[in-house]
């Protein structure tokens, strides 16, 4: 397949290439909270760079959940500490408060590499590239390390996982023609593209099982049905055995709903405090609402913080989407 990298990603592949040659050490970021994608493309960087003889560290502040602890090299991912590199990439990381307590260490390098995909992605490093047709970072890092000759089997296997978890496996509105490309030559690479589908998409716990169909069954709708509203507890999480990271793909179950326009997710992170996952369908871009709260990510997809009592919390999710309905 002919490589479809533009002349501005060129010379910024170019870039990253010349700084990868003079780098001994490299460290790899993902963000806090980490998901297929993130990890999909901190992995395939790390058996590229290895490959080329470099010190390379993969690097999140956050357990990895545990369906993706099978992804191939998860082993390797480490907790930030004191060590600092010649070179860190941030992969999948819209803003610096996403690194978490990853971020001085990230800070500390000498050089500072971003690959994103989030069109609400703002700019730290001296290096970005920024693609937010992408329906996944992992379509970006596959086209770098396309174009720098890098790929190979277990390489294609992870990067095609980053697509599959990103994109609800084909079925999000961000998936593009190029999506379905890149997956396309990836699988020339013949691994076992039913068993990722299944290991990391729709393989489920139990327990999760559990707490889906808890969070569901008390699902709140408002505006006419317009907007759904799921919340997990702590509660939920005890009594079901799981975590917050469980929570991951149960709001599609909200915005697959036929009258919802707005679907979201609230996480109780700690003592008033919330994290909201928003889902959205044609009427609404979901980064612009999540920005209204100083959170961000994608036109069909986004994520926020708020801190204050549960009731004002809805209040405020409520006003921003009527604001837009």
């Amino acid at each position: 397949m002919k490589n479809n990298v533009n002349d501005n990603a060129k010379i910024k592949f170019d870039l990253i290439n010349a700084e990868i040659k003079k780098a001994h050490s490299i460290a790899v970021y993902c963000h806090r909270n980490p998901d297929g994608d993130t990890l999909a493309c901190a992995l395939s960087l790390y058996f590229a760079f290895t490959s080329m003889g470099k010190s390379v560290d993969v690097v999140c502040d956050g357990e990895i959940p545990k369906k993706y602890c099978e992804m191939k090299g998860a082993d390797v991912v480490s907790y930030p500490d004191k060590r600092t590199h010649d070179l860190s990439f941030a992969v999948d990381v819209s803003t610096m408060g996403q690194l978490g307590g990853a971020l001085k260490s990230y800070l500390s390098s000498r050089r500072l590499i971003a690959l994103d995909h989030h069109k609400s992605h703002e700019k730290f490093a001296e290096i970005t590239y920024v693609d937010s047709d992408a329906s996944a970072c992992a379509e970006i890092v596959f086209e770098y390390l396309k174009y720098s000759k890098k790929l190979s089997k277990d390489i294609a296997e992870l990067l095609f996982t980053g697509i599959v978890t990103d994109s609800g496996c084909f079925q999000f509105s961000s998936t593009t023609k190029r999506t379905h490309e890149i997956a396309c030559e990836l699988l020339s690479y013949d691994f076992d593209s039913a068993d990722v589908i299944y290991k990391f998409f729709k393989r489920t716990t139990p327990e999760i099982f559990a707490l889906k169909n808890r969070v569901c069954g008390n699902c709140k709708f408002y505006e006419d049905g317009k907007v759904g509203i799921i919340t997990f507890t702590q509660k939920d999480f005890d009594e079901t055995g799981t975590t917050q990271s469980d929570t991951e793909g149960i709001i599609t179950s909200v915005i697959d709903v036929s009258t919802v326009e707005i679907a979201f997710a609230i996480s109780e992170v700690g003592d008033k405090s919330y994290k909201v996952s928003v889902r959205t369908k044609r009427l609404v871009d979901a980064s612009d609402l999540a920005e209204t709260f100083g959170g961000g990510g994608h036109s069909r997809a986004a994520g926020l913080r708020l801190n204050g009592y549960y009731e004002d919390v809805i209040d405020k999710l409520l006003k921003a989407s009527r604001d837009r309905l």
